[in-house]
């Protein structure tokens, strides 16, 4: 049976393991930051709406078998709305899913072979691949047994799961490049030399906010070193790339910090170090069946004008003589579970190997006989709505928009249909358009592709005198090949409202041009920036609310633009948002801690948990993702007293929480204040890697002359209030002292310590944290 990849074998514990994170939650015992941490990973993101989350399920190259399909359409219409979704990376998604169903969801898509794990977080996530692998006529070879094996190699390594950031490979079979391997953090392009087969390797492109082209990082590599490159490369991914910065953290940023030649330099050690270690190649099976149905086959004996049409539009002859590809238009990506389901019964009798997901959005039908393509054709009519429009249609790609991500800017899936109804209504021939790309995103984060369409947006805010309005930033001229790639140019920006005159004036453009160019992309280059420019000028300006307020609404929009919905976004989060969190849940308690009116009981409680917190923070970086106090304080004891990391007379602190002796560690309040201020010094030495400069740590409580160090919390606190509690607090202190104060960005920490030099005192020194200032003060 053809596979799209092989479950790994730890796959149930860790589905049992985030089942009881979920049991935890609803109990109160486990946060949300925490559970986000690990459903993440999981290919479970929260929607804008409340306990409604996604579910993103992996399909290697884009590959599900029918059967595949029909389950996932059957979980889809229990656990979601009663649809499915074709993404932008050939996954498939169901949307507006309970909490309380991801646990069914997961077992029963591993009852038919699929898994989300890696659908989301710092993981290798799905891996692409070129729809048309193994029935390219062009192609050098195919390429998709290559994503299958690499993907289950891949899946199956824990440090798969735990990356500085997301980690994405693809293949293309050929120069055209239709996988995106030029685009991608490793690429492979396949190729022949001296008769053998093997790979050109790009690596460190990626789209995001900040796109990028890969660079050629190999010329030629045999096919047995697919795995040990990509291992190569995310060890070095692993070991190198950037923790303490997700803005900065993909490996083509790496790539830019460490430069061209130190990057090589460190690929080449760990590329050594594999090969050193005799790894096993990729089993590559071969997965070409074909299979004729026993049924079906009608001659073609009617009005053949709409059957021939459509033929024009979306069917291609294979390599594979007799045999037909058939592109099926999915608008926007969405469609609905019986139709899906229908589909798949439909194609059951032509093998496994007979559907793929592009990055367009759409399905692509493969291994037809041509004596089959009218059947199909009938089905699709019944099935799919408005099936016959031109292949453009297909070709508008969106990623969600605000309607559900978090991150969404604008509507952007609202504003594609708006164009789509647009150009229905116009009389524009648009079948001479050619095979053209519109992308939308939502954002500036590349989720719809934008960077690589012929003709690509990217929703952003803009505000004149009478507030916000939705707008887009325009791209063109996007070039994807080996050798050759070049992200779409930006060329300027447009309010939301205008976008869909401003394409159909641009696509009218160049119709009227279009005998001049051999297609729409040489147009571009020759021409249309220009063009485009003007259309854009045209429609630039925004008029004031009370002469056209619809611009000041989002397409699909009943309400006025505005971000108060917009929320951090999920993608990168990971087990290390937990080493975050727990250095917030520090600050907190320390600055709780601060408060005068604490009774003991409040105090012993704050104090349990400061070094719960404290033990807990840094465990990540060892490796450890500790699931309860014990876990926390042995690892600690383990990994950082016992290897000097942190000193050793905080061992008897540590000693006490796990006999949960309270007494104690409210009697030995200062050390633990300075146990936690220990742990948050270590933070500061860490490295982007997890490398720690070991610090002296000398706890202030243990010193015989101990200078007493208060913490008191400023924040909110106005001028010149904040400089007045400043000096009652030194007032109470003896010389030497010292004090640590807590104040506002802005003038408190513009005015307080220039005031408190000036009485005399020292200023140690002051620091940033978040949204406010540490400040420390030695009395004179």
């Amino acid at each position: 049976m053809i596979k799209g990849y092989e479950l790994p074998l730890g796959l149930d514990a860790e589905i049992d393991s985030l089942e009881e994170l979920i049991r935890k939650h609803r109990l109160g015992e486990v946060s949300a930051t925490e559970l986000k941490a690990h459903r993440v990973p999981f290919g479970v993101y929260e929607q804008r709406q409340t306990d409604t989350y996604m579910v993103r399920i992996r399909c290697a190259g884009g590959f599900i078998t029918p059967v595949q399909l029909e389950g996932v359409s059957a979980i889809a219409l229990r656990y979601g709305i009663g649809d499915v979704h074709v993404t932008s990376r050939q996954e498939l998604q169901i949307h507006y899913v309970k909490l309380d169903d991801i646990i069914a969801i997961m077992r029963r898509l591993k009852e038919i072979g699929l898994s989300t794990r890696g659908g989301g977080g710092n993981t290798v996530r799905n891996i692409a691949c070129a729809v048309d692998a193994g029935i390219d006529p062009q192609e050098i070879f195919d390429v998709s047994v290559y994503v299958s094996a690499l993907t289950t190699r891949l899946i199956a390594e824990s440090d798969s799961w735990n990356l500085p950031r997301k980690f994405k490979i693809a293949f293309s079979g050929s120069a055209e490049d239709e996988g995106y391997a030029t685009i991608s953090d490793v690429g492979f392009i396949a190729k022949i030399k001296d008769g053998r087969k093997g790979f050109r390797v790009y690596a460190a492109g990626g789209l995001g906010a900040k796109s990028a082209e890969g660079k050629l990082l190999l010329d030629f590599i045999d096919a047995e070193e697919v795995y040990p490159v990509t291992k190569a490369l995310k060890n070095v991914f692993f070991k190198y790339g950037n923790r303490r910065n997700k803005h900065a953290a993909r490996l083509r940023s790496l790539w830019q910090n460490l430069g061209e030649e130190e990057f090589r330099k460190r690929f080449s050690e760990e590329y050594a170090i594999i090969n050193a270690q005799g790894v096993t190649p990729l089993l590559i099976e071969d997965q070409v069946q074909v299979v004729a149905p026993t049924a079906g086959g009608q001659k073609i004996s009617f009005d053949q004008e709409d059957f021939l049409v459509w033929k024009t539009r979306f069917v291609k002859p294979q390599k594979q003589e007799g045999l037909y590809s058939v592109l099926i238009p999915i608008e926007l990506g969405f469609i609905s579970c019986d139709s899906v389901a229908g589909l798949a019964r439909f194609l059951k009798p032509f093998g496994s190997d007979v559907l793929r997901m592009t990055k367009d959005q759409n399905f692509l039908v493969r291994n037809i006989p041509s004596d089959y393509l009218f059947d199909l054709f009938i089905f699709l009519k019944n099935t799919i709505s408005q099936l016959n429009q031109p292949a453009l249609y297909a070709r508008i790609l969106s990623c969600t928009g605000a309607s559900t991500c978090q991150l969404g800017i604008c509507f952007s899936r609202q504003a594609a249909r708006a164009l789509m109804d647009e150009l229905k209504n116009s009389n524009l021939n648009l079948d001479k358009i050619g095979d053209i790309k519109i992308n939308f995103s939502g954002c500036p984060n590349s989720c719809g592709h934008h960077p690589v369409a012929d003709l690509g947006f990217s929703g952003k805010a803009l505000r004149n005198l009478d507030g916000l309005y939705p707008a887009y930033s325009v791209f063109a001229g996007a070039i994807i090949n080996d050798g050759q790639t070049k992200l779409a140019e930006y060329i300027g920006e447009i309010p939301a409202k205008a976008l869909i005159l401003l394409v159909k004036d641009f696509l009218s453009a160049f119709i009227s041009k279009a005998e001049s160019f051999t297609n729409f992309r040489e147009y571009i280059r020759e021409s249309g920036k220009v063009d485009l420019k003007e259309i854009i000028l045209r429609y630039s300006k925004v008029p004031g609310f009370g002469e056209d307020k619809k611009y000041y609404f989002d397409w699909g929009a009943d309400t006025i633009f505005s971000l108060a919905e917009r929320k951090a976004g999920e993608c990168s989060a990971g087990f290390f948002d937990l080493l975050e969190m727990d250095l917030n849940n520090i600050r907190n308690t320390q600055a709780a801690l601060a408060k005068d009116t604490l009774d003991v009981g409040q105090k012993e409680k704050l104090l349990g948990e400061l070094v719960f917190y404290a033990s807990r923070a840094l465990l990540i970086t060892r490796g450890l993702d500790a699931k309860n106090h014990k876990e926390s304080y042995e690892g600690f004891l383990s990994h950082f007293i016992g290897t000097g990391l942190v000193d050793e007379s905080f061992r008897d602190i540590i000693t006490d929480a796990q006999r949960g002796d309270t007494d104690k560690i409210l009697a030995k309040q200062a050390q633990v204040l300075e146990l936690a201020k220990a742990v948050q010094a270590l933070y500061e030495t860490m490295d982007n890697s997890f490398n720690f400069k070991k610090p002296v740590v000398m706890p202030e409580a243990s010193k015989k002359e101990v200078a007493i160090t208060i913490v008191k919390d400023f924040r909110g606190v106005t001028c010149p209030l904040n400089f007045v509690k400043t000096k009652i607090e030194l007032a109470k202190l003896k010389t030497g002292d010292l004090l640590e104060i807590w104040l506002d960005d802005g003038a408190p920490i513009e005015n307080v310590p220039g005031s408190v030099k000036a009485e005399g005192h020292k200023v140690l020194g002051q620091k940033r944290i978040d949204n406010y200032w540490a400040v420390t003060i030695e009395k004179k």
